[in-house]
This record gives structure tokens, sequence and C-alpha cells, in this order.
């Protein structure tokens, strides 16, 4: 059993309560291992190919679950040489470069087993080398997203120093804090803030612009991490397009909330799509949860109960933004996520 096969099954028992089933090949002469989770209505199992044997293993690994006489779904993960796969239609399968551990291919049955191979520790050990394709990987719709939020910000910390500059020597004094926080709410409503008057006169844009501006450098420091935390998980379970669509759609339906809650505030900053992406990640949770590690569950919950229990217990908080990127994510994410499922039969096998 090669390295990257011992760790993954390693990884399968330990984190996920996988078992190990052997059974004889008669195409290699000796036993072959596949990985076996028990789930209410079957099992999950989980075969690892190379790519040149990956018919013979199908096919015998099919002939020894029909022996379990348990309904069962046959998931392969395929080490690849990197060249195109002639077609395996009667598999859910994901596949891998055997060189560097990239994944090539991943069908959306798999997806838990892709999260699980990224999340290897030690795993680039195993490479040949790193790459900068690699580090873009899944990172590319979050970094664009966060250096157009850096960009805003850096914009309009410019103009608000400028002001308060030009009238500090105009009148030859220190200004004071409360005319400093009326000229950034003055700049920031002029850039794109949630302002209910002016949403109102037909500035409807202004639901999703105030996502992409911050009051200050604390406030952007620690929506950017989350985001570049969160973003690329996203990327990996619903793809590059709909992860987009799902920031926006939260970065709207975060404003409508505070829209309504809060008609007399001056809102801005991303938080409330981040918390659109927690509510996508629940939602995967969700309708995976016979699939994942409790743990992941759980943790998840944690973070979004602690970050809305923060956001309660301080002051200028917008907190039905938060709640209302949840609610956005978290529909959203599941919709979609039934729906690349339904595209697919994967039924286990009888």
């Amino acid at each position: 059993m090669n390295t990257f096969r011992k760790k993954f099954y390693e990884v399968l028992i330990r984190r996920e309560k996988f078992y190990i089933k052997q059974y004889y090949s008669d195409f290699r002469k000796n036993n072959n291992f596949i990985a076996i989770k028990e789930l209410n209505n079957g099992i999950y199992c989980v075969l690892i190919s190379d790519e040149e044997e990956k018919n013979v293993d199908y096919n015998e690994a099919m002939e020894y679950l029909k022996t379990l006489g348990k309904s069962f779904s046959l998931n392969m993960v395929i080490l690849s040489s990197g060249e195109n796969m002639d077609s395996l239609n009667m598999a859910n399968k994901i596949v891998i470069n055997k060189e560097n551990y990239n994944i090539i291919s991943c069908d959306e049955s798999c997806i838990p087993l892709r999260i699980l191979i990224n999340n290897i520790d030690n795993l680039s050990n195993l490479k040949k080398g790193t790459s900068k394709t690699k580090f873009l990987e899944y990172k590319i719709p979050t970094l664009t997203i966060i250096l157009i939020n850096i960009i805003l910000f850096a914009i309009t910390q410019i103009t608000i120093q400028n002001m308060i500059n030009s009238l500090g020597i105009s009148y030859s004094i220190k200004i004071p804090d409360e005319i400093k926080n009326s000229i950034t709410n003055t700049v920031l409503i002029k850039f794109g803030a949630k302002y209910n008057d002016l949403i109102q006169q037909g500035e409807y844009w202004r639901v999703i612009t105030c996502a992409f501006l911050h009051s200050g450098f604390i406030h952007i420091a620690s929506n950017m991490y989350s985001l570049y935390i969160i973003g690329p998980e996203i990327d990996q379970i619903y793809g590059r397009f709909r992860y987009l669509i799902i920031y926006i759609v939260s970065c709207v339906t975060s404003t409508s909330l505070s829209y309504i809650m809060n008609p007399n505030s001056i809102s801005v900053g991303a938080s409330g799509a981040i918390f659109g992406l927690m509510g996508a990640l629940l939602a995967f949770a969700i309708i995976e949860r016979k699939k994942l590690n409790r743990k992941y569950i759980s943790s998840l919950l944690q973070v979004i109960a602690i970050n809305l229990f923060i956001g309660l217990s301080l002051n200028n908080i917008d907190n039905s933004a938060h709640i209302g990127g949840i609610i956005g994510g978290l529909v959203l994410g599941y919709i979609f996520y039934k729906l690349m499922h339904s595209r697919k039969n994967n039924k286990p096998v009888c």
C-alpha cells in the first residue's frame, strides 16, 4: 500500500469512523482493501485505485460489495498520471494527480472526500513540488473580492484623511473625534454605504456596494481574514460561479434585513456576506451530515454562535445584517447543493 493510500485510509478510519475490509482480487492475485462506513440507509464505500487498473478494481469491488447484502454507494479515488480519463460512468469518482496529489476532477457526490483530501495533515510532504497554481486553487474569487475591498478601503481612507487635513489647515485647529466620525460617515455614504433615505430615493445598488466598504483598519482586517479562511472552502463545495452568487445574494439579504430592522443606521462591511458563506457551509453540512464528522458540524455551529454572540455583546455592530446574511446563505446554499445533486443519479446500488 503506497503512502497516499495508507494516509488517506488512516484519515477515513480516525476522523470519519470508517473501517477497512479486504477481499481477494483475481486480477492482482492478492488481497485488495476498501473503506466502508455504515449509514442508516446502507454503506458508503471508498476504493483507491490506479488509473490503469480502475475498471478492474471497480468491477471486483462491485462483485464483493454485492455479497455483503446491503445497499451501497461505491466512490472511487483514482490516482492518475494527469492524462485524460476515459469514461467510468458507473462510479462516483475523484481523480488525483499521483505526481503532485492535486485534484484533477471531482464528481459532486465526492465533494466530502475532496475536502478531506485537501485537509490531510502533511500531504504536502508527499508532493514532489509546490506550484503557484496549487496555491491559487479555489482562492481566485476570494482574493479578487479581498483586492476590491482593499482598493476601496484605501480610496475612502485617503479621501477621509484629505478632508480632515483640509479642515484642520483651514481653521488651524485639531479636529474633534465627533467631526472626524461625521466626515467618515459622509465619505462612506458618498461611496455607497447603506443609508435608508438614499435607498428609498432609488439608489438600490447600495444594498451591494455597502458590503465592499469598511470604516477602519481592524474592521477590514478581521473581515478579510475571515473571508480568506471561509471563501476557498465555499469554492470547493459549490464551484466558483455559485460561490459568487451566494456572496452577492448574501450581501443583498444582509442589507435588506438591516434596512428593515435598523432604518436609522449607516452600515458598511463584508461581515453580512461572510455570515452568508457560513450559512452556505451549514447547508452543506446539514445535507451531508451522514458523511461528515460530527465535530465538523458542531465546530461550524459553534463558530456561528460565537460570532453572533460577539456581535450582540458589542456596540455599533449591525447584527440584523449578520442574521440576514446567514439566512440568505443557508437558503441559497441548500437550494444550490440540492440542485447540484439532482442532476446526477446517486442512489445506492442494490
